[in-house]
């Protein structure tokens, strides 16, 4: 059958009717020729055709598409319906998009985390090469690294980085790679700085062997990728910027190749661009430059401890990262039992004791079509943990609806009761009670979608703090589409298959009998407990079990910002400065940056100003430092920083002095302490006037500084928040070794710090033309960008639990008045016979009190047997913390009491005498 019979079907029976009609009349022409009387031809035409009626019943049912037909007439009488019950509709439509809409977000960003694969042809092909070892803690063959590592539940500590020596070594295996190549994000290309016909600009870089572009293959946008000829020493310096950075930069891809750059003040050559959709293979992180391998060696000679020629044969040395295309017909495990026993025994000549050679690292392969897993380990827990909450909300949804329709279902019993005694069979009214379900859901799922849309926006400003080297971008896409769909499609049969068998199972002789004001039939609320019970007790779990969660994240929060910094965060402006990179030499380094400071200084409303070689918050600086006669602690910690530092921060000076202007080249070294610090080394002593020394390795053999100690200083923070308290020693920057390189300035300023930011940018302008600034931002704003996944979840569980509970109170509110308007005449008639309104409301309100206790009783088990697998995102309590779980309660049987006290007022307030004259 044609869709046009489906839609057209007046049309089709028009047509139908003429043709009868001619049909008769031709007939009745042939009996008038007989002789017949009018009426007799027109009687006995009928006779022989039969009725048109009838005929054309049967011509539509032997052409149609049953089930086709059947569903368009439920779904239009679904519609029809729902259109006389606006009221409902709405209320439903909206909880059901509540919920898919946030399942629908939360997946989008799981779908791009852990199911994206990287932009590049056959990337199933591609394979990410680890190593793992019991301990990295303990004396292991990695001596040195550029990079990190991470901990791994079942395999110990697990790490991308090798030796140079390394990569060469697996070259050798082309039996089961057909590519074999490597990067890298050593100091040298992290910030770069560019210079384009006098304007600076900062851009992220990534060093590239000359396999990368045709291993992973690449096609460029415009000119040409780095090849192996471009990855040598002695190779002109050329570099690839990314799509979107040659737009910066050039205006387009086309105006980039062939261009004069420069980087970190050496002229480059512009090779070509990469393909819009190419972010390189960590989604974490989106270089703007790509540059050949041995570029390094040009920007390490620029900087102090820079990259150097023997890196590369240093096999203690981990720094670069691999990736390798297996050749067809090859899998992960035969390239696994191929290569690793060959890195094992390349390894262990590396080892230089026993112990290294008791704790060697094991190579291991996965499957890299998705590219590096870093973002995947950051956000992946936390992700899990929204998902997990959006399908509770979804489940209370469900619940909610499923309320609804109930107490629909009870209003409509002689409806369907009446359908029934007419012969409608009871799957026939299922099937139509379903389709309503269903075109609820649908309209839940559009809007839903709708909804994720808008979520998604704001979930990427949540998750990523640096929208612009960020890759964690989701779409709803075709797979998150499918999902919204099938979400829609399960809700709406969970939601309306109770409703619907309920009703076909009515006692027709009952239904049929029923009045307006007839009440339930039983007596007991809870023995049997009904289908609606049931489901308010659901929800008033799964809400709870929310409100806990959300509470433990949003304490976890709370712990975080209320950690004793040590300095004052308020109006404090950061940024970053790298004189090496505009061209300045070792010799005028310090005093470029002595000079700049003075100017910054100067500016109106800057209180003071100071630098230092890294935040406090960011990153930890170590070296060997140790007072004389003894070995360095590893504990200890360092901090470069220029004049009057600990004030600008305002650290306070517990004895001593800060460290000051008078504190320059060619006088006499000195430091102070922290407050910890002292406490360790010289417990019942006077530091001040002791002197520390400073090494350049840890074996002690090259002593670079030794320090007098001038000061002490109280504790602050250095570090991650959720660290323990560190001794710190801070040092002047231009003092010897270690030379300053980028800088981090710090004004404290009077009122808004970012108000300064366009005179910064003038000083700095005026002083060197050449010189970029990056990394502009506020204390406070780098403080929030060190938790913002503990913000996250703290904004978004507490949203997620306010939702929760609203759609449970509200679905608590529906079943209570259900049940005052099923016992109208019952209250009615206990108030006539002298039933005061005192007992009568707490008559209803005892009803939500049980309710409210069973559900209760059903969540705090289960919240205490679940709350452990968050544990590792808490900070300063326990999974089980009392008072998260008292509060949580407290703000639940708030909220329920209120929900039941509306129904509950109504029933107090209801007049007898109306309600028995209705009966």
């Amino acid at each position: 059958m044609s869709l046009k019979r489906l839609f057209l079907r007046s049309r089709e029976d028009a047509e139908l009717s003429e043709e009868l009609e001619s049909h008769l009349a031709h007939e009745m022409q042939d009996n008038l020729a007989r002789g017949m009387s009018p009426e007799a031809a027109r009687r006995q035409a009928y006779l022989k055709l039969g009725n048109p009626l009838l005929i054309r019943d049967q011509v539509w049912e032997a052409n149609r598409v049953a089930w086709i037909e059947d569903a368009w007439r439920d779904l239009r009488y679904a519609a029809r319906i729902l259109a006389k019950a606006p009221g409902f509709t709405c209320v439903a439509v909206l909880v059901m998009a509540l919920g898919i809409g946030a399942n629908t977000a939360i997946y989008s960003f799981l779908d791009s985390l852990l199911l994206r694969s990287l932009p590049v042809s056959d990337p199933a092909s591609l394979v990410v090469i680890n190593w793992h070892q019991r301990n990295e803690r303990s004396d292991n063959v990695m001596q040195s690294m550029s990079g990190s590592t991470f901990d791994d539940d079942r395999l110990g500590v697990v790490g991308g980085i090798f030796p140079y020596p390394a990569f060469e070594r697996l070259q050798k295996n082309t039996a089961v790679f057909s590519d074999l190549f490597a990067y890298a994000h050593t100091r040298e290309v992290r910030t770069l700085s560019l210079s384009v016909e006098g304007q600076g600009e900062t851009a992220s870089g990534e060093l590239v062997s000359g396999e990368y572009f045709n291993g992973l293959r690449v096609v460029p946008a415009a000119g040409r990728l780095i090849a192996a000829d471009d990855d040598r020493m002695g190779a002109p310096a050329l570099a690839v910027l990314s799509f979107e950075f040659s737009e910066t930069l050039f205006g387009g891809a086309a105006n980039a190749v062939g261009r004069s750059i420069l980087i970190n003040n050496l002229p480059f050559t512009v090779l070509g661009v990469t393909p819009p959709e190419f972010f390189g293979v960590d989604p974490s992180m989106a270089p703007d430059v790509y540059l050949p391998m041995h570029t390094n060696l040009l920007f390490g000679a620029q900087i102090p401890f820079g990259f150097a020629s023997s890196d590369y044969l240093d096999a203690n040395y981990y720094w670069l990262e691999i990736m390798c295309r297996l050749r067809p017909g090859v899998t992960v495990a035969q390239a696994q039992a191929e290569v690793a026993p060959r890195f094992q025994q390349w390894v262990a000549t590396t080892a230089q004791n026993d112990q290294q050679r008791a704790n060697l690292p094991a190579l291991y392969l996965r499957e890299g079509a998705s590219g590096l897993d870093t973002l995947r380990r950051r956000f992946s827990r936390p992700l899990y943990v929204l998902m997990t909450l959006v399908g509770l909300i979804l489940a209370i949804a469900c619940s909610n609806v499923a309320n609804l329709m109930l107490s629909r279902a009870a209003s409509r019993k002689r409806e369907i009761a009446l359908r029934l005694s007419e012969g409608a069979s009871r799957f026939r009214v299922i099937r139509q009670l379903l389709t309503e379900s269903l075109l609820l859901a649908s309209l839940g799922g559009v809007l839903g979608i709708l909804l994720a849309a808008w979520g998604i926006r704001i979930l990427e400003l949540l998750l990523a703090s640096d929208a612009r080297n960020s890759t964690l971008h989701a779409a709803l896409n075709g797979h998150v589409l499918v999902v919204a769909t099938a979400l829609s499609v399960l809700t709406g049969i969970l939601f309306g298959l109770a409703p619907a068998v309920q009703c076909a199972n009515l006692d027709l002789v009952t239904a049929l009998k029923e009045t307006r004001t007839t009440r339930p039939r039983s007596r007991h609320s809870f023995l049997p407990i009904s289908m609606t019970q049931l489901l308010v007790i659901g929800q008033v779990a799964i809400s709870l079990l929310l409100l806990i969660t959300a509470g433990l994240f949003v304490r976890t929060l709370s712990n975080l910002q209320s950690v004793n910094l040590g300095f004052n965060r308020e109006n404090l402006l950061l940024f970053r400065i790298n004189a090496h990179q505009s061209g300045h030499k070792d010799a005028d380094v310090s005093e470029f940056y002595e000079h700049l400071r003075e100017r910054l200084a100067l500016l109106p409303g800057v209180r003071s100003a100071s630098l230092s070689e890294g935040s406090l918050i960011v990153g930890e600086d170590e070296v060997p430092i140790s007072l004389p006669g003894f070995p360095p602690n590893e504990q200890t910690r360092y901090k470069a920083v220029g004049p009057d530092y600990l004030s600008t921060m305002q650290i306070p000076i517990l004895a001593g002095r800060d460290i000051t202007g008078h504190d320059r080249p060619g006088s006499p070294p000195v430091a102070v302490i922290s407050e910890e610090f002292a406490r360790l080394n010289f417990a019942g002593q006077n530091p001040l006037g002791r002197h520390l020394m400073l090494w350049k390795d840890f074996r002690e053999k090259n002593l670079v500084r030794d320090m007098e100690v001038v000061g002490i200083s109280q504790n602050a923070r250095y570090g991650s928040l959720k660290r323990e308290t560190l001794p710190v020693i801070y040092i002047p920057y231009n003092q010897g070794y270690p030379q300053p390189n980028e800088m981090m300035f710090v004004l404290r300023t009077v009122g808004d710090p970012t108000a300064f930011v366009n005179s910064v940018r003038e000083v700095v302008h005026q002083a060197d033309s050449r010189l970029p600034i990056s990394d502009f931002r506020t204390q406070k704003t780098e403080i929030a960008d060190t938790i913002r996944q503990e913000i996250m979840l703290a904004e978004l569980c507490s949203a997620f639990s306010i939702l929760a509970l609203i759609i449970a109170c509200v679905g608590l509110y529906g079943a209570i008045s259900y049940s005052v308007a099923g016992r109208t005449s019952e209250i009615g008639l206990r108030m006539a016979l002298g039933a005061q309104r005192g007992p009568v409301l707490w008559m209803i309100l005892r009803e939500v009190s049980v309710l409210a206790l069973v559900g209760l009783g059903v969540s705090l088990p289960v919240a205490l047997g679940t709350s452990k697998f968050v544990a590792s995102l808490l900070f300063g309590m326990k999974s089980n913390d009392p008072l998260t779980f008292s509060i949580a309660v407290a703000i639940f049987v708030a909220a329920g009491l209120l929900a039941g006290w509306i129904p509950a007022h109504r029933a107090a307030h209801i007049d007898p005498m109306s309600t028995l004259r209705c009966e």
